[in-house]
């Protein structure tokens, strides 16, 4: 593993958790992101005095903030942790293509330059279920033609995740701080399987996977764990988990559960990328291991946690908006 290292998109979900793992490991971390969507300097307001973190804000659509980062951060590897937001658009790309070039171009001109790995990380959001197949089609070509002129990617898709640092844009997220705020909880198609749900400590561990063990020009995917648990049952895992930590006034949790039928939705990407099955991972985290891990996470960080529930209060507030409900 590298010594010093670049996470472009370091405040999100999955980079604050990655930022998070490498500085455990000893790693040098310089850590970027424009602080745009759901980019939140809360969640890594603690590295602030960490002598092996340093924050700037770059905005990967500006060539010359590149440029600043990469000499900034001199790095071995770069992990690139942000996914477009509109993936339907056309030029939903345009900023990826702006980054990798402006790369090539700093990479090329500098002699001595030790970066040996980068790190692209896509990662499927459950509201946008459906949208991301052109997107990702187009971005394997993108990448697969930087990597004949030589830049050092590897990818890995992940599929929609939950766990700590995660504002309230998924399911699981929304389930919970609809809980704890005492507000009904949509379950929808409760008797629908769980599928293809990771947590994020798994996400994690199969990025550094694929920096350490992944081919230059290799495309990875994660799966989530085999599962039998149905949407209704992981609801009824993360109330048990407040009524043990933190018991409502009256009642229990799982009595504010509402099941909604919706239309279900699914990923559009074909996965015959290669798993990570073939680079060693080991096993991965149980759905109600994950679960519960993540409902006590939330509740022993409310610093976090109240910070977020205001910011995001238009997102716990409208599930609709979260859980695609006609």
């Amino acid at each position: 593993m590298s010594n010093r290292s670049a996470v472009f998109g370091g405040a999100g979900f999955i980079g604050t958790n990655l930022v998070y793992q490498l500085i455990e490991d000893g790693q040098q971390v310089f850590n970027f992101d424009n602080l745009s969507g759901l980019g939140n300097l809360l969640n890594i307001a603690e590295l602030m005095q960490q002598s092996r973190h340093s924050f700037a804000r770059c905005d990967i659509s500006n060539p010359e903030e590149i440029r600043q980062a990469l000499l900034m951060a001199a790095a071995d590897t770069i992990y690139f942790c942000i996914t477009p937001k509109n993936p339907e658009e056309e030029s939903s790309l345009e900023n990826f293509r702006t980054f990798f070039e402006t790369v090539k171009e700093w990479r090329n001109g500098m002699a001595d330059t030790k970066l040996h790995k980068i790190v692209v990380v896509v990662s499927e959001h459950y509201k946008l279920l459906g949208t991301y197949g052109k997107m990702y089609a187009g971005l394997l070509k993108l990448l697969d033609g930087y990597a004949s002129d030589g830049l050092p990617i590897s990818s890995l898709l992940v599929p929609p995740a939950f766990g700590p640092f995660q504002q309230p844009d998924s399911p699981i997220s929304m389930i919970i701080y609809r809980a704890i705020e005492g507000e009904t909880i949509p379950v929808v198609n409760p008797e629908e399987k769980v599928s293809d749900l990771v947590y994020v400590k798994d996400v994690v561990d199969a990025i550094v996977l694929v920096e350490k063990n992944g081919k230059i020009g290799g495309h990875y995917h994660l799966t989530g764990p085999a599962s039998s648990m149905s949407n209704f049952e992981a609801a009824d895992v993360i109330c048990e988990s407040l009524n043990e930590a933190l018991p409502p006034p009256v009642g229990r949790y799982q009595a504010l559960i509402e099941e909604v039928a919706t239309s279900p939705v699914a990923s559009d990407i074909s996965k015959d990328e290669s798993t990570l099955t073939v680079l060693g991972l080991q096993n991965k985290t149980s759905l109600g291991e994950g679960l519960k891990e993540t409902v006590s996470w939330y509740l022993n960080n409310p610093r976090w946690y109240n910070q977020s529930r205001t910011r995001f209060f238009y997102l716990w507030q409208n599930p609709e908006t979260v859980l695609k409900i006609a």
